[in-house]
């Protein structure tokens, strides 16, 4: 239930303001797993993919978030350490420092789920986070050849950006009988985005 009242006030946060538009982005990264998970891991870092669609008005911005988080390296004896994988809700608070850099602080409610060695094991969770973004303004021409992007000038014109994201994520994970484990999740990602603003 308290998930549900986090999620009305963001969205209610969102509405409240005037739009300026919807992105797609993408990061890949490195995942440091503490706390009970990390003995069931052959290595507790593990690498980092996610994947966002996002709406962003005015300073701040809705994301709903996919991330996997997959195994570098496998016990010898299974051939197999557990990942997870995570939905997430993210609001973030876009702060401009100079032209073409942002700043920004995230807050996220999400659930997550395990595989391998304890695919029954899933529960919610809560992140926070902040990262820097380089953006501006490009052809659309770009998504066919990248440097096309920064070098035409004329034609329908979108968003581009690249930032470096650092967040922190606790998940409680539960079986069918109630047993938990705890996950302390550190992330590092690196990636891009593109949309008509954001």
């Amino acid at each position: 239930m308290r998930s549900l009242v986090i999620v009305a006030m963001m969205l209610g946060a969102i509405r409240s303001a005037g739009a300026d538009g919807f992105y797609f982005s993408e990061g890949v990264g490195a995942t440091t797993v503490k706390d009970e998970l990390a003995s069931h891991e052959a290595d507790p870092t593990l690498a980092n993919i996610r994947i966002a669609i996002g709406m962003r008005r005015g300073p701040w911005a809705l994301e709903g978030v996919i991330g996997v988080q997959l195994p570098t390296i496998s016990y010898a004896d299974s051939g197999t350490s557990p990942g997870l994988n995570t939905t997430s809700l993210d609001l973030k608070y876009i702060q401009p420092l100079v032209r073409h850099l942002e700043l920004y602080v995230r807050g996220s409610v999400g659930y997550a789920w395990a595989d391998g060695a304890l695919a029954s094991y899933a529960g919610r969770g809560l992140g926070v986070g902040a990262g820097v973004q380089f953006k501006g303004k490009g052809s659309v021409l770009g998504l066919l050849w990248a440097p096309l992007f920064f070098l035409v000038n004329k034609g329908p014109m979108m968003t581009g950006a690249l930032y470096i994201d650092e967040g922190y994520d606790f998940y409680r994970l539960h079986d069918g009988n109630r047993t938990a484990i705890d996950a302390q999740l550190t992330h590092v990602t690196f990636g891009f985005a593109l949309g008509s603003d954001f």
